[in-house]
Protein backbone atom coordinates (compact mmCIF):
# COMPACT_ATOMS: atom_id res chain seq x y z
CA UNK A 1 0.00 0.00 0.00
CA UNK A 2 0.90 3.74 -0.89
CA UNK A 3 1.12 6.15 2.16
CA UNK A 4 -2.61 7.34 1.45
CA UNK A 5 -4.19 4.11 1.27
CA UNK A 6 -2.36 3.27 5.06
CA UNK A 7 -3.87 6.13 5.95
CA UNK A 8 -7.20 5.25 4.59
CA UNK A 9 -7.20 1.95 5.57
CA UNK A 10 -6.29 2.95 9.28
CA UNK A 11 -9.63 5.98 9.06
CA UNK A 12 -11.54 2.99 8.66
CA UNK A 13 -9.81 0.96 10.91
CA UNK A 14 -10.67 3.73 14.11
CA UNK A 15 -14.14 4.33 12.65
CA UNK A 16 -15.05 0.74 13.42
CA UNK A 17 -13.47 0.94 16.52
CA UNK A 18 -15.23 3.84 17.22
CA UNK A 19 -11.88 6.32 17.94
CA UNK A 20 -11.54 9.43 16.39
CA UNK A 21 -7.85 9.79 16.86
CA UNK A 22 -4.69 7.72 16.99
CA UNK A 23 -1.02 8.38 18.24
CA UNK A 24 1.76 6.36 17.02
CA UNK A 25 4.38 6.92 18.82
CA UNK A 26 8.42 5.49 17.18
CA UNK A 27 8.61 2.94 20.16
CA UNK A 28 8.17 -0.43 21.13
CA UNK A 29 7.40 -2.07 24.64
CA UNK A 30 10.68 -1.01 26.10
CA UNK A 31 10.94 1.99 24.67
CA UNK A 32 13.88 0.51 22.60
CA UNK A 33 15.65 3.48 20.43
CA UNK A 34 15.82 1.31 17.22
CA UNK A 35 12.81 -0.95 17.57
CA UNK A 36 13.06 -4.48 15.44
CA UNK A 37 11.32 -4.20 12.03
CA UNK A 38 8.00 -5.35 13.37
CA UNK A 39 7.74 -2.44 15.94
CA UNK A 40 8.64 0.20 12.94
CA UNK A 41 5.04 1.88 12.95
CA UNK A 42 5.88 5.19 12.87
CA UNK A 43 8.24 4.90 10.23
CA UNK A 44 5.52 2.27 7.90
CA UNK A 45 3.02 4.83 8.17
CA UNK A 46 4.80 8.01 7.27
CA UNK A 47 7.95 6.83 5.44
CA UNK A 48 10.03 8.74 8.00
CA UNK A 49 13.89 6.78 9.48
CA UNK A 50 13.67 8.68 12.82
CA UNK A 51 14.36 7.70 16.64
CA UNK A 52 12.01 9.35 17.79
CA UNK A 53 8.69 11.04 16.91
CA UNK A 54 4.91 10.53 16.82
CA UNK A 55 2.44 10.02 13.87
CA UNK A 56 -1.42 11.33 15.02
CA UNK A 57 -4.08 10.50 12.62
CA UNK A 58 -7.80 12.07 12.92
CA UNK A 59 -10.64 11.83 10.62
CA UNK A 60 -9.20 14.07 7.75
CA UNK A 61 -6.06 15.04 9.30
CA UNK A 62 -2.59 13.84 9.94
CA UNK A 63 0.84 15.00 11.40
CA UNK A 64 4.67 13.99 12.09
CA UNK A 65 5.87 14.95 15.01
CA UNK A 66 9.51 15.42 15.05
CA UNK A 67 12.45 17.01 16.75
CA UNK A 68 14.70 19.24 15.52
CA UNK A 69 17.46 16.28 14.29
CA UNK A 70 15.22 15.42 11.27
CA UNK A 71 13.88 19.00 10.00
CA UNK A 72 15.43 17.81 6.74
CA UNK A 73 15.23 14.30 6.09
CA UNK A 74 11.09 15.36 7.07
CA UNK A 75 11.35 17.75 4.40
CA UNK A 76 12.80 15.11 1.92
CA UNK A 77 10.52 12.06 3.21
CA UNK A 78 7.11 12.74 4.31
CA UNK A 79 4.60 13.79 1.81
CA UNK A 80 3.22 16.93 2.83
CA UNK A 81 -0.05 16.67 1.10
CA UNK A 82 -0.99 14.31 3.61
CA UNK A 83 0.71 15.36 6.81
CA UNK A 84 1.62 18.67 8.58
CA UNK A 85 5.36 18.36 10.36
CA UNK A 86 5.47 19.62 13.57
CA UNK A 87 7.43 19.71 16.42
CA UNK A 88 5.94 17.62 19.53
CA UNK A 89 9.11 19.81 21.23
CA UNK A 90 6.54 22.68 20.57
CA UNK A 91 3.29 21.11 20.96
CA UNK A 92 2.38 17.49 22.16
CA UNK A 93 0.87 14.89 19.72
CA UNK A 94 -1.97 14.70 22.34
CA UNK A 95 -2.23 18.15 22.31
CA UNK A 96 -2.06 18.31 18.32
CA UNK A 97 -5.01 15.68 18.32
CA UNK A 98 -7.08 17.90 20.69
CA UNK A 99 -6.83 20.96 18.30
CA UNK A 100 -8.50 18.93 16.05
CA UNK A 101 -10.98 17.61 17.71
CA UNK A 102 -13.98 18.35 19.50
CA UNK A 103 -14.65 17.88 23.18
CA UNK A 104 -16.29 14.30 24.41
CA UNK A 105 -14.01 12.96 21.03
CA UNK A 106 -11.43 9.90 21.75
CA UNK A 107 -7.85 9.62 21.44
CA UNK A 108 -6.77 6.15 20.73
CA UNK A 109 -3.38 4.97 22.19
CA UNK A 110 -1.18 1.76 23.11
CA UNK A 111 -0.70 1.22 26.75
CA UNK A 112 2.39 -0.94 25.90
CA UNK A 113 3.87 1.69 23.66
CA UNK A 114 3.26 5.02 25.96
CA UNK A 115 4.79 4.98 29.45
CA UNK A 116 3.40 5.53 32.40
CA UNK A 117 4.23 9.21 32.16
CA UNK A 118 3.91 9.76 29.13
CA UNK A 119 -0.21 8.25 29.68
CA UNK A 120 -0.52 10.63 32.84
CA UNK A 121 0.81 13.99 30.74
CA UNK A 122 -1.53 12.64 27.91
CA UNK A 123 -4.72 12.39 30.19
CA UNK A 124 -4.35 15.83 32.55
CA UNK A 125 -4.42 17.36 28.59
CA UNK A 126 -6.91 15.49 27.92
CA UNK A 127 -8.92 15.91 31.08
CA UNK A 128 -8.52 19.80 30.15
CA UNK A 129 -9.57 20.09 27.23
CA UNK A 130 -12.61 17.78 27.72
CA UNK A 131 -11.34 15.17 25.45
CA UNK A 132 -11.06 11.17 26.04
CA UNK A 133 -8.01 9.04 26.51
CA UNK A 134 -8.46 5.51 26.04
CA UNK A 135 -6.38 2.96 25.33
CA UNK A 136 -6.77 0.77 22.45
CA UNK A 137 -7.15 -2.89 22.54
CA UNK A 138 -5.32 -3.96 19.42
CA UNK A 139 -2.95 -1.35 17.75
CA UNK A 140 -4.90 -0.67 14.37
CA UNK A 141 -1.51 0.36 12.90
CA UNK A 142 -1.10 -3.65 13.28
CA UNK A 143 -4.21 -4.53 11.88
CA UNK A 144 -3.86 -2.85 8.33
CA UNK A 145 -0.29 -3.58 8.22
CA UNK A 146 -0.59 -6.85 5.93
CA UNK A 147 2.88 -7.68 5.25
CA UNK A 148 4.18 -6.75 9.33
CA UNK A 149 7.30 -8.69 10.20
CA UNK A 150 7.67 -11.41 12.68
CA UNK A 151 9.74 -10.85 15.62
CA UNK A 152 13.46 -11.87 15.37
CA UNK A 153 14.63 -14.64 17.10
CA UNK A 154 17.69 -13.61 19.53
CA UNK A 155 20.39 -15.08 22.05
CA UNK A 156 22.19 -13.96 24.17
CA UNK A 157 26.29 -14.06 24.56
CA UNK A 158 28.11 -14.19 28.12
CA UNK A 159 29.77 -10.60 28.56
CA UNK A 160 32.74 -11.74 30.81
CA UNK A 161 33.54 -10.77 34.19
CA UNK A 162 36.80 -9.23 32.32
CA UNK A 163 34.53 -6.75 30.92
CA UNK A 164 31.91 -6.15 33.44
CA UNK A 165 33.84 -5.95 36.65
CA UNK A 166 31.10 -6.81 38.51
CA UNK A 167 29.19 -10.25 39.31
CA UNK A 168 25.61 -11.10 38.79
CA UNK A 169 24.98 -11.23 42.86
CA UNK A 170 27.25 -7.70 43.22
CA UNK A 171 25.10 -6.15 40.79
CA UNK A 172 21.68 -8.00 41.96
CA UNK A 173 22.77 -7.03 46.09
CA UNK A 174 22.97 -3.74 44.72
CA UNK A 175 19.74 -3.86 43.21
CA UNK A 176 17.69 -5.32 46.36
CA UNK A 177 19.22 -2.64 48.55
CA UNK A 178 17.76 0.16 46.28
CA UNK A 179 14.10 -1.41 45.47
CA UNK A 180 14.54 -2.00 49.78
CA UNK A 181 15.35 1.56 50.37
CA UNK A 182 11.76 2.29 48.48
CA UNK A 183 9.60 0.18 50.82
CA UNK A 184 8.69 -1.87 48.08
CA UNK A 185 7.52 -5.75 47.91
CA UNK A 186 8.66 -6.28 44.58
CA UNK A 187 9.82 -4.33 41.35
CA UNK A 188 9.63 -4.37 37.89
CA UNK A 189 12.33 -4.13 35.57
CA UNK A 190 11.30 -3.51 32.12
CA UNK A 191 14.35 -1.87 30.01
CA UNK A 192 16.54 -4.40 28.11
CA UNK A 193 20.01 -2.40 28.93
CA UNK A 194 19.14 -2.32 32.40
CA UNK A 195 18.44 -6.74 32.44
CA UNK A 196 21.54 -7.11 30.27
CA UNK A 197 23.64 -5.14 32.58
CA UNK A 198 22.51 -7.10 35.33
CA UNK A 199 22.80 -10.47 34.14
CA UNK A 200 26.40 -9.53 32.56
CA UNK A 201 24.69 -10.72 28.98
CA UNK A 202 24.71 -9.01 25.57
CA UNK A 203 22.02 -9.92 22.58
CA UNK A 204 24.39 -10.22 19.39
CA UNK A 205 21.31 -10.20 16.50
CA UNK A 206 21.24 -6.19 16.85
CA UNK A 207 24.80 -4.62 17.94
CA UNK A 208 22.90 -1.58 18.32
CA UNK A 209 20.46 -2.66 20.81
CA UNK A 210 22.22 -5.26 22.94
CA UNK A 211 19.63 -5.34 25.29
CA UNK A 212 17.79 -8.41 27.11
CA UNK A 213 13.72 -7.70 25.63
CA UNK A 214 12.16 -9.04 28.52
CA UNK A 215 10.24 -7.86 31.34
CA UNK A 216 11.54 -9.01 35.20
CA UNK A 217 10.06 -9.50 38.37
CA UNK A 218 12.22 -8.77 41.32
CA UNK A 219 11.74 -9.94 44.96
CA UNK A 220 14.56 -8.62 47.36
CA UNK A 221 12.86 -10.58 49.82
CA UNK A 222 13.58 -13.70 48.23
CA UNK A 223 16.15 -12.90 46.67
CA UNK A 224 15.15 -13.62 43.35
CA UNK A 225 14.61 -12.59 39.77
CA UNK A 226 11.93 -13.93 37.47
CA UNK A 227 12.70 -13.08 33.68
CA UNK A 228 10.34 -13.06 31.40
CA UNK A 229 12.10 -13.46 27.72
CA UNK A 230 11.79 -15.38 24.26
CA UNK A 231 15.63 -14.36 24.27
CA UNK A 232 18.00 -17.25 24.34
CA UNK A 233 19.75 -16.47 27.64
CA UNK A 234 21.26 -19.48 28.26
CA UNK A 235 25.19 -18.55 28.48
CA UNK A 236 23.83 -16.67 31.91
CA UNK A 237 27.00 -17.42 33.94
CA UNK A 238 25.55 -19.00 36.55
CA UNK A 239 28.77 -19.17 38.84
CA UNK A 240 28.08 -15.21 39.60
CA UNK A 241 25.05 -16.46 41.45
CA UNK A 242 25.85 -18.10 44.49
CA UNK A 243 23.63 -15.47 46.50
CA UNK A 244 20.96 -14.62 44.24
CA UNK A 245 18.36 -16.38 42.11
CA UNK A 246 17.61 -16.29 38.61
CA UNK A 247 14.50 -17.99 36.94
CA UNK A 248 13.38 -17.51 33.31
CA UNK A 249 9.88 -18.01 31.91
CA UNK A 250 8.67 -17.63 28.60
CA UNK A 251 7.56 -14.16 27.74
CA UNK A 252 3.89 -14.89 27.14
CA UNK A 253 3.45 -15.93 31.00
CA UNK A 254 4.40 -11.57 31.85
CA UNK A 255 0.72 -11.09 31.91
CA UNK A 256 -0.64 -13.65 33.96
CA UNK A 257 2.32 -13.23 36.25
CA UNK A 258 1.09 -9.38 36.64
CA UNK A 259 -2.49 -10.67 37.90
CA UNK A 260 -0.95 -13.28 39.93
CA UNK A 261 0.63 -10.35 41.93
CA UNK A 262 -3.41 -8.58 42.44
CA UNK A 263 -3.93 -11.80 45.02
CA UNK A 264 -1.12 -11.25 47.09
CA UNK A 265 -2.66 -8.86 49.54
CA UNK A 266 -1.10 -5.60 50.85
CA UNK A 267 1.75 -5.77 49.05
CA UNK A 268 3.72 -2.00 47.75
CA UNK A 269 4.89 -2.37 43.54
CA UNK A 270 7.72 -0.70 42.08
CA UNK A 271 6.93 0.26 38.66
CA UNK A 272 9.64 2.25 36.52
CA UNK A 273 8.33 5.69 34.96
CA UNK A 274 9.61 4.46 31.72
CA UNK A 275 7.69 1.18 31.69
CA UNK A 276 4.76 0.54 29.70
CA UNK A 277 1.86 1.93 30.88
CA UNK A 278 -0.28 -1.39 30.71
CA UNK A 279 1.12 -2.24 33.78
CA UNK A 280 -0.61 0.09 35.79
CA UNK A 281 -3.74 -0.15 33.89
CA UNK A 282 -3.08 -3.94 34.68
CA UNK A 283 -2.28 -3.85 38.24
CA UNK A 284 -5.42 -2.09 39.91
CA UNK A 285 -6.40 -4.28 43.30
CA UNK A 286 -7.43 -2.02 46.65
CA UNK A 287 -4.77 -3.93 48.14
CA UNK A 288 -1.99 -2.92 46.11
CA UNK A 289 0.10 0.23 46.40
CA UNK A 290 2.29 1.54 43.10
CA UNK A 291 5.07 3.41 43.77
CA UNK A 292 6.22 5.02 40.33
CA UNK A 293 10.51 5.80 40.37
CA UNK A 294 13.08 5.63 37.83
CA UNK A 295 14.19 2.11 37.14
CA UNK A 296 17.22 1.64 39.71
CA UNK A 297 19.77 -0.57 37.68
CA UNK A 298 19.83 3.38 35.65
CA UNK A 299 22.10 4.95 37.75
CA UNK A 300 23.77 1.88 39.15
CA UNK A 301 24.87 0.98 35.51
CA UNK A 302 25.36 4.63 34.57
CA UNK A 303 28.61 4.73 37.12
CA UNK A 304 31.29 2.94 35.16
CA UNK A 305 33.17 0.61 37.42
CA UNK A 306 37.10 0.76 37.30
CA UNK A 307 37.30 -2.41 34.54
CA UNK A 308 35.01 -1.05 32.53
CA UNK A 309 36.72 2.45 32.35
CA UNK A 310 39.78 0.55 31.46
CA UNK A 311 38.08 -1.40 28.69
CA UNK A 312 36.40 2.48 27.24
CA UNK A 313 40.31 3.41 27.29
CA UNK A 314 40.99 0.56 25.50
CA UNK A 315 38.25 0.24 22.91
CA UNK A 316 38.47 3.93 22.34
CA UNK A 317 41.97 3.60 21.23
CA UNK A 318 41.76 0.82 18.97
CA UNK A 319 38.56 2.37 17.39
CA UNK A 320 40.70 5.67 17.27
CA UNK A 321 43.26 3.91 15.12
CA UNK A 322 40.35 2.37 12.75
CA UNK A 323 39.22 6.33 12.52
CA UNK A 324 42.21 7.44 11.83
CA UNK A 325 43.16 5.05 8.70
CA UNK A 326 39.34 5.27 7.46
CA UNK A 327 40.01 8.99 7.12
CA UNK A 328 43.56 8.63 5.00
CA UNK A 329 41.73 6.44 2.74
CA UNK A 330 38.13 8.56 2.01
CA UNK A 331 41.14 11.86 1.72
CA UNK A 332 42.80 9.71 -0.58
CA UNK A 333 39.95 8.14 -2.66
CA UNK A 334 38.20 9.59 -5.79
CA UNK A 335 34.62 9.26 -6.94
CA UNK A 336 33.39 7.87 -3.30
CA UNK A 337 30.23 7.80 -2.42
CA UNK A 338 28.94 8.59 1.16
CA UNK A 339 28.15 5.31 1.73
CA UNK A 340 31.59 3.94 0.38
CA UNK A 341 32.91 6.59 3.09
CA UNK A 342 30.58 3.99 5.62
CA UNK A 343 31.80 0.65 3.99
CA UNK A 344 35.44 2.11 4.64
CA UNK A 345 35.43 3.05 8.37
CA UNK A 346 33.04 -0.42 8.60
CA UNK A 347 35.89 -2.79 6.80
CA UNK A 348 38.65 -0.79 9.23
CA UNK A 349 36.70 -1.80 12.44
CA UNK A 350 36.48 -5.28 11.10
CA UNK A 351 40.15 -5.85 11.59
CA UNK A 352 39.74 -5.71 15.15
CA UNK A 353 38.46 -9.31 16.86
CA UNK A 354 37.07 -7.84 19.68
CA UNK A 355 34.81 -5.69 17.42
CA UNK A 356 30.51 -6.46 17.69
CA UNK A 357 29.14 -4.25 15.02
CA UNK A 358 28.25 -0.90 14.91
CA UNK A 359 27.16 1.05 17.63
CA UNK A 360 24.19 2.97 15.48
CA UNK A 361 24.19 3.73 11.58
CA UNK A 362 26.74 5.62 10.26
CA UNK A 363 25.85 9.29 9.08
CA UNK A 364 27.87 10.66 6.53
CA UNK A 365 27.04 13.62 5.14
CA UNK A 366 28.87 15.83 2.04
CA UNK A 367 28.67 19.75 2.10
CA UNK A 368 24.59 20.23 1.87
CA UNK A 369 23.92 16.68 3.37
CA UNK A 370 25.80 17.19 6.37
CA UNK A 371 23.42 19.70 7.40
CA UNK A 372 21.15 16.93 8.00
CA UNK A 373 21.52 16.52 11.50
CA UNK A 374 20.64 12.78 11.51
CA UNK A 375 21.09 11.97 7.76
CA UNK A 376 21.52 8.48 5.66
CA UNK A 377 24.76 7.87 3.90
CA UNK A 378 23.49 8.60 0.03
CA UNK A 379 25.15 7.65 -3.33
CA UNK A 380 25.96 11.42 -4.12
CA UNK A 381 29.94 11.99 -5.18
CA UNK A 382 32.48 13.53 -2.49
CA UNK A 383 33.86 15.98 -5.41
CA UNK A 384 35.27 19.19 -5.30
CA UNK A 385 35.86 21.20 -2.33
CA UNK A 386 34.04 21.26 1.17
CA UNK A 387 33.27 19.05 4.24
CA UNK A 388 32.14 15.95 5.27
CA UNK A 389 30.44 15.24 8.21
CA UNK A 390 31.25 11.35 9.22
CA UNK A 391 29.22 10.35 12.83
CA UNK A 392 30.02 6.38 13.43
CA UNK A 393 30.47 4.55 16.35
CA UNK A 394 31.00 0.74 17.13
CA UNK A 395 30.66 -1.92 19.78
CA UNK A 396 33.71 -4.00 21.25
CA UNK A 397 33.76 -6.46 23.94
CA UNK A 398 35.10 -4.09 26.26
CA UNK A 399 33.43 -0.72 25.40
CA UNK A 400 31.02 1.64 22.97
CA UNK A 401 32.49 3.78 20.64
CA UNK A 402 30.72 7.50 19.10
CA UNK A 403 32.85 9.56 17.28
CA UNK A 404 31.77 12.59 14.75
CA UNK A 405 34.52 14.16 12.88
CA UNK A 406 34.40 16.76 10.22
CA UNK A 407 36.59 16.85 7.32
CA UNK A 408 37.47 18.78 4.70
CA UNK A 409 38.06 17.67 1.20
CA UNK A 410 39.89 19.84 -1.27
CA UNK A 411 39.47 23.84 -0.16
CA UNK A 412 36.85 24.76 2.13
CA UNK A 413 35.49 28.28 1.95
CA UNK A 414 36.32 30.95 4.55
CA UNK A 415 32.76 30.33 6.24
CA UNK A 416 33.51 27.03 6.80
CA UNK A 417 36.54 27.22 8.48
CA UNK A 418 34.99 29.80 10.74
CA UNK A 419 32.37 27.94 11.71
CA UNK A 420 34.06 24.58 12.29
CA UNK A 421 36.39 26.77 14.50
CA UNK A 422 33.27 27.99 16.81
CA UNK A 423 32.44 24.64 17.10
CA UNK A 424 35.91 23.76 18.10
CA UNK A 425 36.20 26.28 21.00
CA UNK A 426 32.61 25.06 22.61
CA UNK A 427 34.18 21.51 22.21
CA UNK A 428 37.36 22.55 24.28
CA UNK A 429 34.90 24.74 26.22
CA UNK A 430 33.61 21.51 27.58
CA UNK A 431 36.52 19.82 27.56
CA UNK A 432 38.62 22.07 29.91
CA UNK A 433 34.86 22.76 32.56
CA UNK A 434 35.54 21.87 36.25
CA UNK A 435 32.20 22.22 38.29
CA UNK A 436 30.94 21.29 41.92
CA UNK A 437 29.75 17.29 42.08
CA UNK A 438 26.14 17.77 41.21
CA UNK A 439 26.59 20.24 38.28
CA UNK A 440 23.72 19.16 36.76
CA UNK A 441 23.82 19.16 32.15
CA UNK A 442 21.61 22.04 31.84
CA UNK A 443 23.89 24.17 33.91
CA UNK A 444 27.00 22.45 31.70
CA UNK A 445 25.32 23.39 28.54
CA UNK A 446 25.43 26.82 28.45
CA UNK A 447 29.34 26.73 28.77
CA UNK A 448 29.25 24.87 25.73
CA UNK A 449 26.71 27.35 23.88
CA UNK A 450 28.32 30.25 24.65
CA UNK A 451 31.27 30.54 22.07
CA UNK A 452 28.47 29.76 19.65
CA UNK A 453 25.75 32.12 21.17
CA UNK A 454 28.53 35.22 20.85
CA UNK A 455 29.05 34.56 17.20
CA UNK A 456 24.96 34.30 16.56
CA UNK A 457 24.80 30.74 16.05
CA UNK A 458 23.46 27.21 17.82
CA UNK A 459 23.01 24.10 17.20
CA UNK A 460 19.33 22.34 17.42
CA UNK A 461 20.80 19.07 19.24
CA UNK A 462 21.73 17.88 23.05
CA UNK A 463 25.80 18.81 23.57
CA UNK A 464 26.36 15.23 25.12
CA UNK A 465 24.04 11.98 25.97
CA UNK A 466 25.14 9.31 28.16
CA UNK A 467 27.00 5.86 26.43
CA UNK A 468 26.52 2.34 27.69
CA UNK A 469 29.71 -0.26 28.16
CA UNK A 470 28.89 -2.65 24.98
CA UNK A 471 25.18 -1.71 25.67
CA UNK A 472 23.39 1.42 24.02
CA UNK A 473 24.85 4.13 22.15
CA UNK A 474 22.60 6.46 24.21
CA UNK A 475 22.32 5.72 28.07
CA UNK A 476 20.49 7.83 30.27
CA UNK A 477 19.91 9.31 33.13
CA UNK A 478 22.54 11.93 32.43
CA UNK A 479 23.46 14.22 29.51
CA UNK A 480 24.05 17.23 28.79
CA UNK A 481 21.67 19.64 27.45
CA UNK A 482 19.61 22.43 28.08
CA UNK A 483 16.38 19.37 29.08
CA UNK A 484 19.14 17.94 31.53
CA UNK A 485 18.34 18.01 34.76
CA UNK A 486 19.89 15.23 36.56
CA UNK A 487 23.17 15.72 38.82
CA UNK A 488 26.32 14.63 37.30
CA UNK A 489 29.10 12.17 39.04
CA UNK A 490 32.48 11.05 38.84
CA UNK A 491 32.44 7.77 36.77
CA UNK A 492 29.74 9.07 34.26
CA UNK A 493 30.71 8.33 30.48
CA UNK A 494 29.36 11.07 27.79
CA UNK A 495 29.85 12.49 25.06
CA UNK A 496 30.57 16.11 23.68
CA UNK A 497 29.33 17.28 20.55
CA UNK A 498 28.73 20.91 19.64
CA UNK A 499 27.97 21.07 16.52
CA UNK A 500 26.57 23.88 13.63
CA UNK A 501 24.34 23.04 10.60
CA UNK A 502 23.72 25.58 7.67
CA UNK A 503 20.96 24.23 5.83
CA UNK A 504 21.60 23.53 1.79
CA UNK A 505 25.01 24.15 2.34
CA UNK A 506 27.09 22.42 5.49
CA UNK A 507 27.10 20.68 8.71
CA UNK A 508 29.68 20.88 11.06
CA UNK A 509 29.51 18.24 14.71
CA UNK A 510 32.80 17.52 16.54
CA UNK A 511 32.38 14.89 18.56
CA UNK A 512 34.42 13.06 21.54
CA UNK A 513 33.58 10.57 24.37
CA UNK A 514 34.53 11.93 28.00
CA UNK A 515 34.31 10.02 31.39
CA UNK A 516 33.99 12.35 34.47
CA UNK A 517 36.78 12.00 37.20
CA UNK A 518 37.46 13.94 40.33
CA UNK A 519 39.26 16.90 39.77
CA UNK A 520 39.73 18.08 43.27
CA UNK A 521 38.66 16.57 46.74
CA UNK A 522 36.49 18.70 48.74
CA UNK A 523 38.77 18.59 51.76
CA UNK A 524 41.36 20.13 50.05
CA UNK A 525 42.99 23.13 51.02
CA UNK A 526 42.54 25.03 48.00
CA UNK A 527 38.92 23.81 47.69
CA UNK A 528 36.24 26.08 49.15
CA UNK A 529 32.94 25.11 47.43
CA UNK A 530 32.52 21.89 50.16
CA UNK A 531 32.30 19.68 47.62
CA UNK A 532 34.31 17.28 45.32
CA UNK A 533 35.31 19.71 42.23
CA UNK A 534 35.18 17.28 38.87
CA UNK A 535 36.29 17.60 35.22
CA UNK A 536 36.05 15.71 31.94
CA UNK A 537 38.58 13.28 31.03
CA UNK A 538 38.38 12.98 27.10
CA UNK A 539 39.10 9.59 25.92
CA UNK A 540 38.84 10.15 22.40
CA UNK A 541 41.74 10.16 20.52
CA UNK A 542 41.37 11.30 16.52
CA UNK A 543 42.68 14.56 15.10
CA UNK A 544 40.91 17.21 14.17
CA UNK A 545 40.74 19.08 10.96
CA UNK A 546 43.71 21.35 11.08
CA UNK A 547 43.08 22.86 7.35
CA UNK A 548 39.89 24.44 9.30
CA UNK A 549 41.26 25.50 12.01
CA UNK A 550 41.74 29.15 12.33
CA UNK A 551 44.42 29.48 15.37
CA UNK A 552 43.52 33.39 15.57
CA UNK A 553 40.26 32.89 16.87
CA UNK A 554 41.50 30.47 19.54
CA UNK A 555 42.43 32.01 22.99
CA UNK A 556 46.11 30.54 24.62
CA UNK A 557 44.48 28.59 27.17
CA UNK A 558 42.36 26.80 24.38
CA UNK A 559 45.68 26.27 21.93
CA UNK A 560 47.07 24.50 25.13
CA UNK A 561 43.87 22.27 24.92
CA UNK A 562 44.16 21.58 21.47
CA UNK A 563 48.05 21.23 20.98
CA UNK A 564 48.37 19.23 23.59
CA UNK A 565 45.07 16.92 22.44
CA UNK A 566 47.03 16.47 19.21
CA UNK A 567 50.05 15.20 20.97
CA UNK A 568 48.01 12.12 22.46
CA UNK A 569 46.80 11.28 18.68
CA UNK A 570 48.28 8.55 17.17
Amino acid sequence: MNTQDKITSLRKHMKRTHIDAFIIPQADAWQSEHPEPCDQRFQYICGLNASAGYVVVTADKASVLIDGRYTVQAKNTVDTSIFDIEYYTDITPEKWAINNLNSGQIIGYDAWLHTKSQAKSMQKTCNDAGVILQAVRDNPVDTVWSNQPSPTSQTAIKHKIEFAGKTIDDKMHALCKKISSMGAHYSIISAPDSIAWLLNLRTIEDTQSPGVKCFSIVTPAKKNITIFTDVDCSAIDYNQTQNYEVDFLPLEDFPMAIHHLDTKGDIIIHIPDDAPDWLTEHLNAPTIDIVIKPDPITQLKSIKNDVEQDGIRASQKRDAHAMTHAIKKIKNASNITEKDCANILLKERKKNNLFRGVSFDTIAGWNANGAAIHGTPSDTIIDGDGLLLIDSGAQYADGTTDITRTISIGTPSQDMKEKYTLVLKAHIALATAIFPDGTTGTQIDVLVRAPLWNAGIDFAHGTGHGVGHFLNVHEGPCGISPRSNEPLRAGLFLSNEPGYYKEGKFGIRLENLVLIQKHMDKNDPHNETGKDLLCFETVTHVAFEQTCIIRDMLTPVELAWLDNYHSMCG
